[in-house]
């Protein structure tokens, strides 16, 4: 039964957009996405797409590259148009976008309302870069010219994830689309609506029937296609490292341009000549917003022995502040996970930290009671203590769950750093500005904040090293990875009969 969520008809739909139209699914079949805050009430319902579903997407696609409809590859200023409308009107209907994201993440209003602004952002950032694809030209000193053109990479299946899901769709379809790609998107199954939204709203730009289609649906099926698919130039998929894994091996085995955003476990690095009370609010901000469900969160704190006990008192007691609770209550500050799932390898986790003898400072425990029964809410959580060679200190958990390993010496805070798989983010404190640029030049990690946390401007980039991914998001290098490079070579010499050519031919 529809029931009113604020200024939301409930449940939401997402349905297909192939080639302009919204249609439903050839199964005849939905799939319904819970609201994680309160599991009685069904979020969003949302049409099951299928091989034949990605397929006709994939063929709309392909024929609006091929045919470049409405000259869409080389009217940069359509796609500036569509890119800075886009933008207008996320900013005109940033309340609604808010209301849908923190309904289907459980992400709490104050975090949704800025993740909007991000994402519009992203959209007015790439419209500024639409027409400023220059090559490059030079002449040879025969006279011959090379003239290197930048081209659209074709048709891009993006997968995308479900914690931010218009930043991180905005990441790459902006570029797409500034680029003179084409698209079909494969919107994670926790958050159908909230992609759809915006794809709908990219609908309402004068963008041309076929550049940009969606199907929601299971990854095994539409994402498969979209992966497997001969008529899909390139794969931009963020999520899980394994599934990135999987992905990378396939695509490489037709050589299909991929770029992947994968997990992390982010090193957060505290000296002890760091500003304690600026340290702690930014290790608080990295570790658990949005309910630490982010691939760059502060999942470990690596804190110099002289200023342990102090930080650490500092980070608990702010910690022990935080309000947990409904995601549309303003006060809140961390909501509930994303599923039952997720907050089953939560409670995993904190289980191991306890049965490994880790102390655990504050949190460990489902919250219960009023308002918390029927949502996956779980205390804000830290232990201290922690080997960082244990699966507290590896694996990603995905969760407000953290780790805190003290260190001796700067050789030693580099060695635990990257002493993971993972290379998506890290941070460095210290008073001492020349020792914290060199440990960030030491941190083998795409971004690391130096005096901050989180910050993502769209000027700077996003991706990581080893198994946090490759290629980068954001910036012109986001640009960069939607665009193949064109080698035009024209002879000056007018000779017919050139010198190389004396190679092969006796004349």
């Amino acid at each position: 039964m529809a029931s009113d969520d604020g200024a939301l008809r409930l449940p939401l739909y997402c349905p297909l957009v192939v080639n302009g139209e919204e249609g439903k699914a050839a199964s005849g079949r939905q799939f319904a996405r819970e609201n994680p805050a309160n599991v009685r009430e069904i979020a969003t319902l949302a049409e099951e797409g299928t091989q034949e579903d990605a397929r006709a997407a994939i063929d709309a696609a392909r024929k609006a590259f091929d045919g470049n409809v409405s000259n869409w590859i080389y009217n940069y200023k359509l796609r500036e148009q569509v890119l800075s409308r886009t933008a207008r009107l996320m900013r005109d209907n940033a309340d609604r976008l808010a209301r849908v994201v923190s309904l289907e993440v459980g992400m709490p209003m104050r975090q949704a309302v800025p993740h909007i602004g991000a994402a519009a952002d992203i959209f007015e950032f790439y419209a500024g870069l639409a027409g400023k694809l220059y090559g490059e030209s030079f002449t040879l000193p025969s006279g011959s010219m090379i003239n290197l053109v930048k081209e659209p990479v074709g048709v891009v299946g993006m997968i995308t994830p479900w914690n931010f899901p218009l930043t991180q769709t905005a990441r790459k379809v902006a570029p797409a689309l500034a680029a003179g790609c084409t698209v079909v998107i494969k919107p994670a199954s926790y958050t159908p609506a909230a992609t759809y939204e915006l794809v709908k709203l990219i609908q309402q730009t004068g963008i041309p029937n076929g550049v940009l289609n969606l199907v929601p649906g299971p990854g095994s099926i539409v994402g498969a296609e979209i992966i497997a698919s001969k008529k899909v130039d390139k794969i931009s998929f963020t999520g899980e490292t394994g599934t990135g894994k999987r992905i990378g091996a396939q695509a490489g085995m037709e050589v299909k341009r991929v770029s992947l955003e994968l997990g992390g476990k982010a090193p957060y690095v505290i000296f002890d000549d760091a500003d304690v009370d600026a340290a702690s609010r930014a290790a608080i901000f990295g570790m658990f917003r949005n309910a630490g469900q982010a691939c760059g969160a502060t999942t470990r704190l690596l804190v110099q022995e002289g200023i342990h006990a102090r930080l650490m008192a500092r980070v608990v007691a702010l910690t022990r502040k935080l309000e947990v609770g409904h995601p549309s209550k303003p006060s809140t500050d961390m909501g509930p996970l994303i599923s039952a799932s997720q907050e089953k390898v939560v409670q995993e986790f904190i289980e191991y930290g306890q049965a490994q003898g880790f102390r655990l400072l504050t949190g460990g425990k489902k919250l219960s009671g009023e308002g918390f029964d029927h949502g996956y809410y779980v205390e804000p959580t830290i232990f201290d203590g922690v080997d960082n060679a244990s699966r507290l200190g590896q694996e990603e958990i995905f969760g407000p769950v953290v780790a805190v390993t003290p260190f001796r010496d700067e050789a030693e805070a580099v060695e635990l750093a990257n002493a993971v798989d993972f290379g998506l983010v890290a941070g460095v404190w210290s008073a001492d500005y020349p020792r914290a640029l060199r440990v960030a030049r030491k941190i083998r990690a795409g971004t690391v904040w130096i005096w901050d946390n989180y910050a993502q401007p769209v000027e700077g980039i996003w991706g990581g090293y080893k198994q946090s991914g490759m290629g980068r998001e954001l910036g012109y290098h986001g640009l960069n990875d939607f665009l193949e490079v064109k080698q035009i070579f024209t002879d000056g010499t007018g000779l017919a009969m050139k010198a190389p050519y004396g190679q092969v031919i006796k004349e």
